[in-house]
């Protein structure tokens, strides 16, 4: 009952202001400032680097390479290259995201991080032949996308990846959206952030709904797992 209450139908034909044109240089600064903040504050981070640390283990191929989909400033991937480098582990990360201004800000951020290279790609689909990365990740992302763009998306992140693939993203609850909307409001005065944040959460996706996308996508051994701060993970471990 507790599930039922808390509950609530995915919001449908809706945009995020972030993902509509027109928005200032320093407006979009300051939304990927704050959502590096909540990331590494609520979550993000963290569901990434354990995931990813399970996932690699004692993997001593050199160097790892990675895909980081829709990377916004790149702040997952500064944070797993700070990881890598504490187990002295070379990284290799190709980081994309569609939305210039986004990666003007990313490449400015990411000056000291020669392991991450910047890219310009709409997805999905991926433009990357089979096999192309160890591991592709996509933090963030899935709520953009409808449940065919999801599966689409998942079948590509199999195809590219050689070893595993992680989905992070937030889960969707009335308690989640309540919450996520009252740190928006005390962290920050951006409209696009205070805006976004709740309807990030609004269209997110619950546990059965992402396993239903898997199982289109023909992914097999998938693990879904809740972490606190409302985030969800799926991951898949491919058998080499």
């Amino acid at each position: 009952m507790v599930t039922t209450r808390l509950s609530i139908p995915r919001l449908q034909g809706a945009a995020e202001l972030l993902d509509r044109s027109g928005h200032s240089d320093e407006e979009i600064r300051e939304n990927l400032h704050d959502l590096e903040r909540l990331n590494r504050y609520f979550g993000g981070v963290r569901t990434v680097l354990v995931h990813l640390s399970r996932m690699v283990g004692e993997h001593s191929q050199s160097p790892i390479t990675i895909l980081d989909i829709a990377t916004g400033g790149a702040d997952i991937p500064r944070a797993i290259c700070r990881w890598a480098r504490k187990r002295k582990l070379a990284v290799a990360i190709e980081a994309v995201d569609r939305n210039d201004q986004v990666l003007a800000v990313a490449t400015e951020w990411s000056i000291d991080f020669p392991e991450i290279r910047l890219r310009q790609v709409q997805a999905p689909p991926l433009p990357y032949p089979d096999h192309s990365f160890d591991y592709v990740i996509a933090s963030l992302f899935f709520h953009h996308l409808n449940e065919a763009e999801g599966t689409l998306l998942l079948r590509e992140m199999a195809r590219v990846a050689r070893r595993g693939l992680l989905v992070n993203d937030l889960f969707r609850s009335r308690l989640a959206c309540l919450l996520t909307a009252m740190t928006t409001r005390l962290l920050s005065g951006n409209r696009l952030t205070r805006h976004d944040g709740p309807m990030s959460v609004l269209r997110g996706f619950r546990p059965e709904e992402l396993r239903r996308m898997a199982t289109e996508a023909g992914l097999a051994n998938v693990r879904l797992g809740r972490l606190p701060w409302f985030r969800i993970a799926l991951t898949n471990e491919i058998a080499t």
